[in-house]
């Protein structure tokens, strides 16, 4: 079986905020409108712990997200590490992730998040001014305070941190400025996230951003880690483009040549293709009707897969084609109006809808090959600047494991 992961919704889309920009927190009306609070039960848990350990016997890597995953209480996470443990093989590797917006963590928590060794990922978008102008809480009010805190708080009981940033409307410009902001205060492992959401007609909402300034963001953040931080700072999409040139392959699934390896699993035991796809369209079944091992092996992934190799016309002779792979599919935008024979998505409703033409339900269909990918400038902007660096850094790299250092 191929190595895969595993993204757990154990509260599904519920959240204790109300980010503008959120994609997933419509989910529980839109997949489960008649669930009272959902959470994770006991059964799925550790029905869900044994399947995944079995088939990953070597390494496996338990990613907690939602929503906000804390909802579920601490006392959960006691017995999903409990239930861990109890199914480890004895030479397995097994480790934890949580992705978090901080707000809900208090000393019980970073304690216990600290010394189980949890990788603590915190939503955190900058300083409070363009932190708090989309991710507000269901009063609208601002939550930087409370993020910054609860980041803190993790610091102090020396948990194992990054920090998650959203690059939007409101930040986008200031890549240099949001760099140094969470380096100068100690943080070394960073990742800027893209936004790109549409709105229920399909158009792209406004608090998105576009290829151009991403790639000038980018190219900003490039320069500060060139200049001063190269060994010392880790930033995602520089790491990915230097894992490519030391191993030939991506780390991030949107950057891979393929796509359908990296699932989510909602609270109720559904298994999804991906965490941007959960929809009907791309629901492998059920974990506590269908054994795991045979949900990631679904025929359905090969119609996903395909809205990844199926590559656009673009991308085809890009000289940077290996360092991006055309893109997360959910990125790419086309012209073929809906309900054409050929699909010009995503937008909303047409890779989600099972009447859609984009390979779920029309034999033979394939995705668009006139679309483009929203970043592809950016993605262009940044490699033809930052490659000639990049290489010669991943040739000390490669120098540098030969001779065992």
């Amino acid at each position: 079986m191929f190595p895969f992961n595993i993204m757990v919704k154990p509260v599904g889309g519920l959240c204790n905020l109300d980010c503008t920009y959120c994609y997933y927190k419509s989910k529980p009306r839109e997949l489960y409108p008649h669930a009272l609070g959902p959470i994770m039960t006991e059964a799925v848990l550790e029905g869900f712990t044994r399947q995944y350990l079995q088939a990953m016997p070597v390494h496996c890597q338990f990613s907690w997200q939602g929503g906000e995953p804390t909802l579920a209480g601490l006392d959960f996470y006691r017995r999903a590490m409990a239930l861990q443990e109890q199914y480890r093989r004895p030479e397995q590797t097994v480790v934890n992730g949580l992705q978090t917006n901080a707000t809900l963590l208090d000393d019980a928590w970073c304690e216990f998040l600290a010394a189980g060794g949890v990788l603590v990922g915190v939503s955190i978008d900058g300083p409070a001014r363009p932190h708090d102008l989309f991710r507000r809480d269901k009063a609208g009010q601002g939550t930087w305070h409370l993020a910054w805190a609860g980041l803190e708080r993790l610091r102090k009981h020396r948990a194992e941190v990054n920090v998650l940033a959203t690059l939007n409307s409101a930040n986008v410009s200031q890549g240099g400025d949001l760099y140094r902001y969470f380096v100068n205060r100690g943080l070394r492992y960073l990742q800027f996230i893209p936004i790109l959401e549409r709105t229920v007609g399909g158009a792209i909402a406004d608090f998105s951003c576009n290829g151009s300034r991403w790639g000038r963001f980018m190219l900003e953040v490039f320069e500060q880690w060139l200049s001063r931080d190269v060994g010392r700072v880790s930033e995602r999409f520089i790491d990915n483009v230097l894992h490519v040139l030391v191993h030939g392959q991506a780390a991030m699934c949107c950057h891979a040549t393929r796509c359908a390896n990296a699932f989510v699993l909602e609270w109720n035991g559904d298994l999804y293709a991906c965490d941007h796809f959960v929809a009907a369209p791309w629901r492998l079944g059920n974990i506590t009707q269908t054994p795991l091992a045979e949900l990631v092996q679904s025929p359905i992934l090969d119609r996903f897969a395909a809205l990844k190799t199926s590559l656009p016309d673009a991308c085809r002779d890009c000289e940077f084609l290996v360092y991006c792979n055309a893109g997360c599919p959910k990125h790419h935008v086309g012209s073929v109006p809906v309900g054409s024979s050929v699909c010009s998505g995503p937008v909303r409703g047409f890779f989600d809808s099972p009447d859609s033409l984009c390979g779920t339900a029309a034999p033979g269909c394939v995705p668009d090959p006139a679309r483009t990918n929203h970043f592809c400038e950016g993605y262009k902007m940044f490699l033809r600047r930052a490659l000639p660096d990049l290489k010669r850094i991943a040739q000390d790299i490669v120098a540098h494991q030969k001779n065992g250092d």
